[in-house]
């Protein structure tokens, strides 16, 4: 009697039936074969998992496990990889998104998985990247669309910040909207009623979300909509200084003002100081991501915060079910993010105008 584990036996069969094109394409059921081998129903899944492993064998969910006759789907090295586009300013290093990776490699870590970090689409070297990771978390913006689907055409792939054009990739995305509406509904409790907002780009539903959001909470409020209270920032610090400026140059300035992110909030109440002026007392400040500076700065900026754990735990789990060819509970996640109260925003003072 072989003193050889059946799950090796059954893993030997499935290779010697691939090398004599007995089996070309789709697998048996797993019960099937169990009972066409004599073997356990967890004896064929074993052996099914190690070829998968060992990218002899691949799965797609819902539909079944197939023989792998282009080795695309390589053997596991559980590391997969974080992509944000190059376009970033500051990239990985702008406060929120490099607060975002630590979290996605937090999250893998509890699954003994590594994260490698990347932003280079060139063809040879995204191939290359892709090569050796079994998925991806990647930031999209619709600019990179081409790019999201190359990746999805290699590994498994999970979107998050922006849902994909591509409905079957999976998403983790934030309700920026009602975030936004959260934001006015509280400036507008304080008496403000001359209220400035800071937009980031509008190149993606982000952008359009938090700009929809203030503009709904305005509406919401009873407040007219002035065109001369919104300032086009891009995200960045510096632009929160330029947005300072143009509203200190308005003849009837806000009393107060919704950012679109914190590092331009942060930017603005530079320039507020700078110029004489006293945040809170003299102008409200929001912002929006709850990067680590914001609880730490005098005064502590207001803002709403980003579910980053969150999006890190929901990403990732969907991600190693796909990796692991099961279909996950949820495809597409849109996560809360709520008002965090702090000392940037105080009632509207008597003797200032409405």
């Amino acid at each position: 009697m072989s003193d050889t584990p059946k799950y090796i036996l059954v893993e030997n069969y499935i290779k010697k039936s691939i090398q004599s094109k007995t089996l070309i394409d789709k697998l048996p059921g797993e019960r099937s074969l169990a009972k066409e081998l004599g073997f356990s129903y967890m004896t064929i899944r074993k052996a099914i998992e190690n070829l998968v492993d060992q990218g002899v064998l691949y799965k797609i969910p819902t539909k079944g496990t197939y023989v792998n006759k282009d080795g695309s789907n390589k053997k596991k090295t559980s590391t997969i990889g974080y992509f944000l586009d190059s376009s970033i300013k500051s990239g990985i290093s702008s406060p929120y998104y490099s607060l975002l990776l630590n979290a996605i490699e937090k999250e893998a870590a509890k699954h003994d998985y590594s994260v490698v970090y990347f932003s280079d689409t060139s063809v040879g070297r995204l191939k290359k990247t892709l090569s050796k990771l079994d998925g991806v978390i990647a930031t999209c913006f619709p600019r990179i669309e081409d790019t999201i689907l190359d990746i999805k055409q290699n590994v498994p792939i999970v979107v998050i910040e922006n849902s994909a054009a591509d409905k079957t990739i999976a998403s983790v995305i934030i309700d920026n909207f009602n975030a936004n509406v959260e934001s006015v509904d509280y400036i507008t409790s304080l008496g403000h009623q001359n209220i400035g907002f800071m937009m980031g780009l509008d190149d993606s539903d982000i952008g359009k979300s938090r700009f929809a959001g203030y503009k709904h909470g305005l509406q919401k409020n009873k407040i007219e909509l002035n065109d001369e209270l919104v300032f086009r920032g891009n995200y960045s610090y510096e632009a929160g200084i330029e947005g300072a400026e143009y509203f200190l140059s308005l003849q009837n300035a806000p009393s107060g003002i919704i950012c679109a992110n914190d590092s331009m909030a942060l930017g603005a109440m530079q320039k507020f100081h700078q110029e004489g002026y006293d945040v809170p007392t003299d102008i409200s400040i929001i912002g929006f991501d709850d990067i680590d500076v914001a609880s730490q700065i005098v005064p502590k900026l207001t803002t709403i915060a980003a579910p980053v754990d969150q999006i890190a735990k929901n990403a990732f789990d969907i991600l190693k079910d796909l990796i692991n060819g099961e279909e996950p509970e949820q495809q597409h996640v849109t996560l809360a993010a709520n008002l965090v109260i702090r000392d940037s925003c105080n009632k509207l003072k008597s003797d200032v105008a409405a």
